[in-house]
C-alpha cells in the first residue's frame, strides 16, 4: 500500500523561495555570459555558477522522498533516485514522536526545507537519525535491529501501527 507524502507549507515556502532566489542570481550569471565576448574568467566563473544551482535543485529533488510504500515484508521509501529499502524483520521498534522530542534538532549533513528535510540530523534524546520526511508532523521513529533510527513523515500516521513488529 502507498503512503503519501506532501511538503509541509514551510518545506513548500522554502522550496519556492530557493528557486526565486536561484533564478533571481542566475539571471545576472546569463547576462554576464551574453556580454562576455570571450572572456574565459567571466564564462568559467558564470558557468559554474549556473551549473552549482542546478545540481543543488537536481541533487536534492533526487533524494527527496516522494512517498513510501508497505507490502508484506519491507517498507520502501520512494525517491526519485535510490530508493530505500527497510525489511520488516529488521524493525525493533516503531513509534510515533511529539514536537517536543524534536526540539533542538541539528541538521548534520541533509536537507532542511528544500523538497523535504532529509539526511543525517541529531536531535536530543533520540540521538543521530536519518530524516525522510516532507513535514514538520506525522513523525514516525523506526528503530532497527542494528539500532538505526529513521525518521519518516507520511500523511497518515496510521502506518506507524502497521509497522510495529
Amino acid at each position: 500500500m502507498e503512503y503519501k507524502a506532501s511538503l509541509d507549507t514551510l518545506a513548500k515556502g522554502l522550496t519556492i523561495g530557493v528557486f526565486i532566489l536561484l533564478i533571481a542570481i542566475g539571471q545576472k550569471s546569463v547576462r554576464a555570459l551574453l556580454v562576455a565576448q570571450g572572456d574565459t574568467t567571466t564564462i568559467l566563473i558564470h558557468t559554474g555558477t549556473l551549473l552549482l544551482f542546478v545540481l543543488i535543485l537536481l541533487g536534492s529533488w533526487l533524494y527527496a522522498p516522494q512517498s513510501y510504500t508497505l507490502d508484506s515484508n519491507e517498507l520502501t521509501i520512494n525517491r526519485p533516485i535510490g530508493k530505500v529499502n527497510i525489511k520488516l524483520g529488521d524493525i525493533k521498534q516503531v513509534r510515533t514522536i511529539s514536537d517536543n522530542e524534536t526540539k533542538g534538532t541539528i541538521r548534520t549533513f541533509g536537507v532542511g526545507g528544500l523538497f523535504g528535510y532529509f539526511g543525517k540530523f541529531h536531535t536530543p534524546g533520540i540521538g543521530h537519525s536519518t530524516f525522510y520526511a516532507t513535514q514538520r508532523k506525522n513523525k514516525i521513529l523506526i528503530i532497527t535491529n542494528s539500532d538505526k533510527k529513521i525518521i519518516i513523515t507520511p500523511d497518515d500516521i496510521n502506518l506507524a501501527e502497521k509497522l510495529k513488529p
